[in-house]
C-alpha cells in the first residue's frame, strides 16, 4: 500500500502538465494565484508520509531513492528543501537497522541513479547548489 502511495504521489509531482517552469510568465502567475503550486503540497505530503512509517522505512531501501531523487530534481527550491533530508533518513535508516552498519545499499542506488539521470542528459547542477 504505502509503495503505490509513494509512487503515485511522485507521479503527480513530477507529471509534465504541473511543470511550472515550462509555462509563459502569465500563464505560470493564473495558475499558482487560482490553484498554488500542487506540487509543494504533495512533496510535503511525501516528506511527511515517509517520517510517519516509522521502522517500515527500510522495506523502500533502495527502492524509493530513485523516485525521491525525482522529486529533488523538480526546479522547486522549497521542495527541495524539504525532500533532500529523506535522503540523510535512509542512511540512518539503513545504517542503524544494518547488520554492516553502513549505508552501501542507498549509497550504490543513489550514485547509479545520478548517473542515470547525467547520462539521460539531465543537468543538475541547479541540485549542487549552483
Amino acid at each position: 500500500l504505502w509503495n503505490n502511495y509513494f509512487h503515485l504521489t511522485v507521479a503527480f509531482l513530477t507529471h509534465k502538465t504541473l511543470q511550472l517552469e515550462s509555462f509563459s510568465q502569465e500563464k505560470r502567475t493564473k495558475i499558482l494565484n487560482k490553484y498554488g503550486d500542487m506540487r509543494k503540497n504533495m512533496g510535503f505530503r511525501i516528506r511527511d508520509m515517509w517520517y510517519n512509517i516509522g521502522p517500515h522505512k527500510m522495506k523502500f531501501i533502495p527502492s524509493m531513492v530513485g523516485p525521491i531523487l525525482e522529486v529533488t530534481l523538480v526546479p522547486e527550491p522549497e521542495l527541495r528543501k524539504d525532500t533532500i533530508p529523506i535522503f540523510f533518513d535512509m542512511m540512518q535508516c539503513e545504517h542503524n537497522f544494518s547488520s554492516a552498519r553502513t549505508f552501501e545499499t542507498f549509497e550504490n542506488e543513489l550514485i547509479t541513479k545520478l548517473d542515470q539521470e547525467v547520462e539521460g542528459g539531465r543537468r543538475l547542477l541547479f541540485w549542487f547548489g549552483r
